[in-house]
């Protein structure tokens, strides 16, 4: 707890410094946002914990595993080649600051490497204590996991994809993308304009903290724009395979924006790396 207070308290008094708002202030207005993902990221690891593992002999069980549990480490297998239990903090491509002025580095630094940690280090437990459940074939408390497999294996799977979605600006107007990619975009959507249009509006209108997502669905062989709450993952939430995902959590653009998502939004089409989704769009067909 006592790291926790230093970190948010650090985030305040850096905020206090950029914006020249007290740090009472701050917390009357909620502009702490990085105090929310800490609290839910804490009370995550304190319901892992709570979770007690018993003998079969001694509990009643339901007979049937939830499924996504698998799922969850399937997808995060795929993107990161991690087995059950074995995950790290993926570097980036990039350094910190060579998102600016978009995104300050000093964002990227406390998002990659205190929420992203944050994420992993609750997963790995609730991994852990997965594994003891699976040895004591108690079905109950592998179920019960779930809600941290996927709140956690999320945040991780997510953030993965988000890091590798960036990359530095070098040219002097707003990335675009092209070939194949561009032409399915212009297919659903009507044009790239159209395109970027909706996924704005839906990644403004995402109510409390969450994602805005481009996604493909294989079925209907479709790029689609949606969004899910939290760190839930696109593809057990809407069956979509993710190609680009944006996080509109507070603490990704708080100390930077302030209130002004949609000033957020707008910055980050400046920083999409078009060769990143347009390998992950080529994948998602080829499967």
């Amino acid at each position: 707890m006592a790291e926790k207070d230093c970190y948010i308290s650090a985030l305040e008094k850096k905020l206090a410094e950029m914006s020249g708002i007290e740090v009472d202030q701050i917390r009357k207005n909620q502009l702490a946002s990085a105090a929310d993902e800490a609290k839910s990221i804490k009370e995550m690891a304190d319901y892992v914990a709570g979770i007690t593992v018993q003998q079969t002999a001694k509990a009643a069980q339901p007979s049937v595993l939830n499924p996504q549990i698998a799922l969850m480490f399937d997808h995060i297998k795929a993107e990161l080649g991690e087995e059950k239990g074995s995950h790290s903090l993926p570097p980036l491509q990039y350094d910190y600051a060579a998102l600016e002025p978009h995104i300050s580095g000093m964002i990227m630094e406390i998002h990659h490497t205190k929420h992203h940690q944050g994420y992993i280090n609750n997963l790995k437990a609730a991994a852990a204590k997965l594994a003891e459940a699976e040895v004591s074939n108690d079905i109950a408390a592998s179920n019960a996991l779930y809600a941290a497999l996927k709140f956690n294996g999320g945040g991780h799977l997510n953030h993965t994809i988000f890091w590798t979605n960036m990359a530095p600006n070098t040219s002097n107007g707003v990335p675009q993308p092209t070939g194949e990619l561009l032409q399915a975009i212009e297919k659903d959507f009507g044009s790239f304009e159209k395109f970027q249009g909706d996924f704005t509006a839906a990644s403004v209108a995402v109510k409390g903290s969450g994602w805005g997502w481009l996604g493909y669905c294989p079925r209907g062989d479709k790029l689609r724009v949606v969004t899910c709450q939290n760190q839930d993952p696109l593809q057990i939430t809407h069956g979509l395979v993710p190609l680009l995902g944006l996080d509109v959590w507070e603490h990704a653009y708080y100390l930077q924006y302030k209130n002004l998502r949609p000033d957020y939004v707008k910055a980050f089409f400046n920083v999409i790396n078009w060769e990143n989704v347009a390998s992950r769009y080529a994948k998602a067909k080829a499967k």
